[in-house]
């Protein structure tokens, strides 16, 4: 089972995992009175850059819902944050 381990390491430094490294919720600028949940996804490996998840929801609470459902698909060792730009000027 050591072996086993061991080779799920390596393969993790060396292709990575992905994980859901933080989370941004704001309002939407195409579409007034929907909210933006975005996620950005790292696969563990430097300098490979990150890709994000959007999704166009009707409610904040909405958006967080959908991160959690994305931070489950990929979980993080970590707390996840999210940031939530709801201050209007």
């Amino acid at each position: 089972m050591k072996t086993i381990d061991r080779l799920i390491i390596k393969a993790k430094k060396k292709c990575g995992a992905d994980k859901l490294i933080i989370a941004f919720i704001y309002p939407s600028e195409k579409e007034p009175g929907k909210w933006v949940a975005r996620g950005d996804i790292w696969n563990g490996v430097h300098r490979s850059g990150v890709t994000h998840a959007i999704c166009i929801c009707d409610s904040v609470d909405d958006a967080i819902q959908a991160l959690n459902e994305l931070s489950e698909k990929h979980p993080n060792d970590k707390d996840l944050r999210i940031f939530i730009d709801d201050l209007e000027e």
